[in-house]
């Protein structure tokens, strides 16, 4: 299970860096009732819907969601398969899919002249936020939407004022391993570095499919491992067995869970980005 956990949101990083993007459509401003019924194809969805306290209106949910507080919610989609015809019985006022959902799918579920919004995956910190005005709106919560945004912009930048003002440290981010893939400037997961003040190695590369050489070769100076399980810590062994990288010399090769960091909320994202200045600034190993 781990493993197919790992896989996936190592999937869920690949389709925001290297996938063409589809377009939005048109974005449909009305919803045809109050409170609507909600169905969500993509687990950082999900988390929104569940910050926004609606779960209530959520009735169908993926395996990979989290659904602890899902009571009226049933599974429709187990990886990346999607049950329609289950979907079609619950009958849902509103379905919110993204790129982790299959054209067709999305076309079966249209032709059943059912409600589908695709929200793209977000590509910076604030997309996430523009995203979550966006499901804000849409159940009738922009304001609560508004007003957490604002609280996690005060919390990073305070967060900001804690680094120390020295030269800028290169950081790796590395979220598979076998190819070894990472961050790019078209992910969301380029701001984890951008708001530590760092400068991100893979920054400019096309995609996100890199080479252990080329990393040794930039040489940078903290190098974070999004995983989940065994195969984070097996990495930062790898990584310690080069005596000559910066990261290792300076014991800054962290692991970060991918649950939290590869699917977030503007609230997960802050939190991700504390515990990076923490490990990396402060030596904090903050929970």
């Amino acid at each position: 299970m781990k493993n197919s956990l790992f896989l996936f949101f190592v999937f869920i990083l690949a389709l925001s860096i290297i996938s063409c993007q589809k377009k939005p459509e048109k974005e449909k401003q009305d919803i045809n009732t109050e409170n609507p019924e909600i169905i969500s194809l993509t687990p950082s969805i999900t988390k929104q819907l569940n910050l926004l306290k609606v779960y209530d209106q959520v009735v169908g949910h993926t395996s990979y969601c989290p659904s602890d507080s899902l009571n009226n919610s049933q599974l429709v989609s187990t990886g990346m398969e999607v049950n329609v015809e289950k979907i079609a019985t619950l009958k849902p006022d509103l379905i919110l899919v993204s790129s982790l959902t299959r054209d067709k799918i999305i076309e079966n579920l249209k032709k059943l002249e059912l409600d589908v919004r695709y929200l793209k995956m977000p590509q910076s910190f604030e997309e996430i936020c523009e995203q979550f005005i966006q499901i804000g709106t849409m159940v009738d919560q922009e304001k609560k939407a508004r007003d957490i945004i604002q609280r996690q912009k005060t919390r990073l930048d305070s967060l900001q004022s804690l680094i120390p003002n020295e030269e800028k440290l290169k950081f790796f981010i590395e979220i598979g391993a076998n190819p070894l893939f990472t961050a790019t400037n078209k992910s969301f997961m380029n701001d984890y570095v951008k708001y530590a003040k760092g400068i991100n190695v893979a920054a400019d590369l096309k995609n996100g499919m890199v080479s252990r050489e080329s990393v040794l070769s930039k040489n940078p100076d903290v190098i974070i491992i999004v995983t989940i399980g065994i195969v984070g810590k097996e990495e930062k062994k790898v990584w310690q067995n080069y005596p000559n990288l910066k990261a290792n010399k300076k014991n800054n090769i962290f692991i970060i869970n991918a649950d939290k960091a590869s699917s977030p909320t503007p609230i997960s994202f802050v939190d991700v980005t504390e515990k990076i200045i923490n490990l990396v600034y402060l030596q904090k190993n903050n929970p």
